[in-house]
This record gives C-alpha cells, structure tokens and sequence, in this order.
C-alpha cells in the first residue's frame, strides 16, 4: 500500500476540521443529503471543535 492513501476509517473524535469538511463534502454527495447518522456526527464534531478553537 502506498502512503499516500488516506486511512479509511479514521475515527471522527480524530479528525481536524478539515477532515471533517472534506468528509461533510464527500458524504453529502454520495449519500444524496446529509440526513445520515455518520453526517449528524461529523456536524456535531466540527461544532465541538469550532467551539474549544474559539474559546
């Protein structure tokens, strides 16, 4: 395997906000919406993070 290819499953507690983004991106156009549990989740992380970076 080459060290260029991003893990696949990384975890949502793991990832930075613009993991996070690009996921929310990637996801919301392969799932048709965001209505999904994966996406509530990857919204609410992004939240957290916003709220530790600007506090």
């Amino acid at each position: 395997m080459s060290e260029e290819k991003e893990k696949k499953n990384k975890k949502i507690s793991k990832m930075t906000i613009e993991e996070i983004e690009s996921a929310l991106k990637k996801n919301a156009e392969a799932m048709n919406g965001d209505n999904s549990l994966y996406m509530r989740h990857l919204r609410q992380r992004k939240e957290e993070l916003l709220s530790k970076k600007s506090a």
